[in-house]
């Protein structure tokens, strides 16, 4: 099993708070694993009793799923039964118990008890706690293995290894003996859309979603909007409304399919809502929409990969607008920032300037850094390059802390 540090030890900190710890991300990002781990480190502290665990998917907790009041009996009766001591409480795939939010929040209020919960549809679960619950809850967002957490498992970091994760990516399914990758994350993706999508929107076309959802998908990295992705589908597909393609998107980003950052005008310090990027989960859902012989687009893999590790380490990130142009990434933790460029390769002098002449007209202090697959070190006037390898690695490490 491999251990899920990183997330660990954002969590740990919390895991005697009141707070109501949510973990969240796509389906089979091994959510479940780390509640596992979460549950092994606090039965090394206190007895095994005090750790209660529901799993929602489980046919043996099916009867609950529509009586949530005597689930909470259930969970009262087991905390009260452990007399001063305090239980550590597990729900996962809370979004099965109908009218869960209730139950969470007495949970938390009127038990002596901590509660984890996990979910794998993004807006029932942060949607409802953000607006019925607000600062009671903690939200960790947790993708399929990163590239250290993959060459960690198979115990291998080298060239080879990089190029297996920009095609398949870190699904932990696909690391077992004798699986067939893209059969593996094609059946990931199908439940994902029957279970996450069509359960919960009964009246979308699937058809036209599944097309839709494949376009997007393949298009990661770029800017999409409504208007252009209803004259593109319409001229391809069925006829689409530009208000139909920003509900696809919203339930895309609902499933964890895909993420779609703020856009940040550096120099009005303001946040946009035009012109925004779309990134993939995971490297394997944008090689599945290729055919077997399509060629993959590096720069906009590599900017994928970039944004996931940036977001699974903790930091806030969002695109960047510059009054010359677009900076990838801003990056922060809160109270400080530093601005990521990510390229393939700096290949020629044309590439390096486009890079990192990105920075022209930003004239803050924070670090600026330019992100490739180049083993040289490009960094001048102050912009520091990084190999991706050791950024993902951390071998090399952004010069503020998440």
């Amino acid at each position: 099993m491999q251990k899920r540090e990183k997330y660990l030890e954002r969590i740990r900190p919390y895991y005697d708070s009141d707070l109501i710890k949510s973990i969240v991300g796509i389906r089979r990002a091994g959510k479940s694993t780390l509640l596992v781990q979460i549950m092994e480190e606090i039965k090394k502290e206190n007895s095994e009793e005090q750790v209660i665990f529901f799993d929602f998917e489980d046919f043996d907790n099916s009867h609950y799923l529509k009586r949530p009041d005597e689930f909470y009996a259930e969970i009262k009766r087991r905390v009260q039964a452990l007399g001063n001591k305090k239980a550590y409480v597990f729900i996962d795939e809370v979004q099965y118990l109908d009218d869960y939010i209730p139950v969470i929040a007495s949970i938390r209020s009127s038990l002596n008890a901590s509660v984890f919960i996990t979910g794998s549809t993004d807006t029932l679960i942060s949607g409802e706690l953000e607006s019925r619950l607000t600062g009671r809850y903690i939200e960790f967002t947790v993708f399929p293995f990163s590239y250290l957490e993959m060459a960690s498992y198979i115990g291998k970091e080298d060239d080879n290894a990089f190029a297996d994760y920009l095609q398949w990516g870190g699904f932990p399914v696909r690391f077992q003996e004798g699986i067939n990758p893209r059969i593996a994350i094609g059946d990931i993706l199908s439940s994902i859309i029957t279970r996450d999508v069509l359960a919960r929107h009964k009246d979308i076309n699937s058809w036209l979603f599944g097309n839709f959802s494949s376009y997007i998908l393949s298009y990661t990295g770029n800017i999409v909007s409504s208007e252009s992705l209803a004259g593109y589908i319409s001229s391809k597909e069925e006829k689409i409304a530009a208000s139909t393609c920003y509900g696809y998107l919203e339930i895309m980003e609902e499933a964890n399919l895909i993420s779609i950052p703020s856009r940040f005008d550096i120099k009005g310090k303001a946040m946009l809502k035009t012109k925004r990027k779309v990134y993939a989960a995971d490297p394997a859902l944008v090689t599945l929409q290729r055919g077997l012989t399509a060629s993959i687009n590096y720069g906009a893999v590599l900017e994928t990969v970039v944004f996931n590790e940036l977001i699974s380490r903790g930091y806030e990130v969002s695109t960047g607008k510059t009054y010359r142009g677009e900076i990838d990434f801003v990056v922060s933790n809160g109270t400080e920032r530093c601005y990521v460029q990510v390229a393939y390769l700096l290949s020629s002098d044309e590439v390096v300037e486009r890079e990192f002449g990105a920075y022209s007209s930003v004239k803050d202090s924070w670090p600026k850094y330019v992100i490739s697959m180049d083993s040289l070190d490009f960094s001048r006037d102050g912009i520091i390059h990084m190999n991706i390898r050791d950024f993902l690695t951390q071998r090399k490490r952004l010069a503020i802390n998440p």
